[in-house]
């Protein structure tokens, strides 16, 4: 009699409440750990706390086949094996002790990257500047993707919004919008990751640019649709959750992912002691203002 995997039930059980991008992810680094012990019938779920363990921490190594040392992806490993045990009450007090014991190091790491980052990375006025160059270039998908980053400090998924010319046709709750009025622009966001903290975020403004991008794109589109996917394919199909980043960064300063963005972005707050700039784009982005400064500043500011 054939067993059904532990990850498939798992993943099966959580599809309504993970992203695909989330499951997409523990499903990679599960089947790591998996090859990693032999790839036999012994799955990750069924090895011993001990064994993991010591995997994780010492053991296991990247696709280039070097030890992987960044805590990160040390603690998204333990994160994972974690999940799956626990959905079958397998023990995993030893693992969550592990995945603590990282948290220094993790600090550490932070630090360290945040230092590289202010060096290696480029100024607001670049980002600004490539944006202007999108618009002349006639890039409309592009110029209305980076708007939307700068006004309102977006993640890969916020950008994921369905186009629309009148307020009315934005109904479906699980969408994002950016609708075309008369005299302004209305981005509603509904699908996102801080969702149950903060709501529907619904936001009016006003871009030359912007307007004129989103319009010049609706002139590409089929007539008879009453709403337009934003992010689609060379075949016109909305894209996958998974391919959103890649997708982005076709647009972005010298392919830059929306996190380097936004940590450009605080950091232009910071250097003109801007907090009150600095507070309307964490509540934009839907993200505690501590949060912002823990992880995006490119400063050593402790959180409020």
């Amino acid at each position: 009699m054939t067993t059904t995997p532990k990850l498939d039930i798992y993943v099966d059980e959580k599809s309504d409440k993970l992203s695909k991008s989330s499951l997409g992810n523990y499903s990679r680094l599960y089947k790591k750990i998996h090859v990693h012990f032999g790839d036999g019938n012994i799955e990750p779920a069924d090895i011993p706390e001990e064994d993991l363990i010591t995997a994780i921490n010492n053991d296991m190594v990247t696709q280039q086949g070097k030890i992987i040392d960044n805590p990160n992806t040390k603690t998204a490993l333990f994160n994972t094996i974690i999940g799956v045990k626990k959905h079958f009450d397998l023990p995993i007090t030893k693992l969550l002790k592990a995945k603590e014991n990282l948290l220094s190091s993790i600090i550490k790491h932070r630090e360290d990257v945040r230092e590289q980052k202010s060096i290696a990375l480029p100024t607001h006025k670049d980002l600004k500047n490539h944006f202007n160059n999108s618009f002349e270039k006639g890039e409309w998908i592009g110029t209305i993707i980076l708007s939307l980053m700068e006004e309102f400090s977006t993640r890969n998924q916020d950008l994921d919004v369905y186009i629309v010319n009148s307020i009315k046709k934005a109904k479906d709750e699980n969408k994002n919008y950016l609708v075309l009025r008369e005299a302004d622009l209305v981005y509603i966001k509904n699908k996102y990751k801080t969702k149950k903290s903060y709501g529907q975020l619904k936001q009016i403004f006003k871009n030359k640019k912007t307007r004129t991008a989103v319009i010049e794109f609706l002139k590409t589109q089929p007539p008879d649709q009453f709403e337009y996917p934003l992010m689609v394919n060379n075949n016109g199909e909305k894209i996958d959750e998974t391919s959103q980043a890649k997708f982005i960064k076709k647009y972005t300063f010298k392919n830059l992912s929306e996190s380097d963005y936004f940590k450009i972005r605080v950091n232009a707050f910071e250097k003109k002691s801007d907090m009150n700039g600095l507070l309307k784009a964490s509540k934009r982005r839907g993200t505690n203002l501590n949060t912002v400064i823990q992880n995006y500043s490119l400063k050593n500011i402790k959180p409020i």
